[in-house]
């Protein structure tokens, strides 16, 4: 799976707003998968995106928990042979009182007769490997723009910077700022965490992973990069230097709103 996110260069900023107000709920998908590696990393992919993310790692487990959360989307990471992915898909469709719960196959099968078999037993799309986070994504928000409009999309504004998470735009006082993949990411990190002082460290294990052997330094060369393009302009500085610990954005919480999403390309 491709770790990247469907992001920016371009950016667009709305304007500065009062202390934020509510927070859009977040869309719950409960994902099968059976091998724990691989599941760990899709989970985290789908987190960045702003999902919530429930584990399933046997199939008895999905239909547990059918029952006992509520969610809005099923995704079927399946490799084994055989129909027990038609059988799983007919237990979520027909679990006793759940309602209509979309459902996204991710297979390797081939065959048509496979396929077919998926969608008769109540799958909604098909992802055949291998694909792309991209993909998988816009068919992910594409089924909830349809299921649950009210979740499918955000924007996040805080002293005068507006982020469409979905579109991967920035804007600041209404003018688009071009960023760079990792620059997108910076900034969303600090914008969920607004107000909140993040240390380099937890800044960069949110950007780069808790595994990377990027160094502490490139927090503090890629927040230079980052201030001067919001600051363009003579703007005040949004981003907060707290000596000798790490940086904060605003002194407010995040605004979230719901966004019509659209995945864009960026630049890494």
């Amino acid at each position: 799976m491709n770790s990247c996110m469907p992001l920016t260069d371009a950016a667009p900023c709305g304007r500065e707003e009062g202390p934020a107000i509510a927070m859009s709920r977040k869309a719950s998908i409960l994902l099968y998968e059976p091998n724990l590696t691989i599941l760990r990393m899709m989970k985290f992919n789908l987190e960045m995106e702003g999902f919530h993310v429930l584990e399933a790692d046997d199939p008895a487990e999905v239909t547990r928990r059918i029952g006992e959360q509520e969610l809005d989307l099923v995704l079927l990471n399946w490799s084994e042979p055989g129909d027990g992915c038609i059988d799983l898909c007919r237990a979520v469709r027909h679990a006793d009182g759940v309602g209509y719960l979309p459902i996204i196959v991710v297979s390797a099968a081939r065959d048509e007769r496979e396929r077919l078999g998926a969608y008769d037993a109540g799958a909604d799309d098909i992802v055949v490997k291998p694909f792309s986070l991209p993909e998988l994504l816009a068919r992910i928000r594409a089924i909830l723009r349809r299921t649950a409009p009210a979740i499918s999309g955000r924007v996040i504004r805080i002293a005068g910077v507006e982020m469409d998470i979905d579109n991967g735009t920035v804007k600041r006082d209404g003018a688009p700022v071009r960023l760079s993949l990792i620059e997108f990411k910076i900034l969303r990190y600090l914008m969920e965490n607004a107000g909140k002082v993040r240390t380099r460290e937890q800044i960069r294990n949110a950007v780069w992973g808790r595994d990377s052997l990027i160094e502490i330094r490139a927090v503090d060369v890629r927040i230079t990069r980052l201030r001067r393009r919001l600051n363009s302009d003579n703007r005040p500085d949004v981003i907060r230097t707290v000596r000798s610990v790490g940086y904060a954005l605003g002194d407010q919480q995040p605004r979230v709103r719901s966004a019509e999403p659209r995945l864009d390309g960026a630049e890494a």
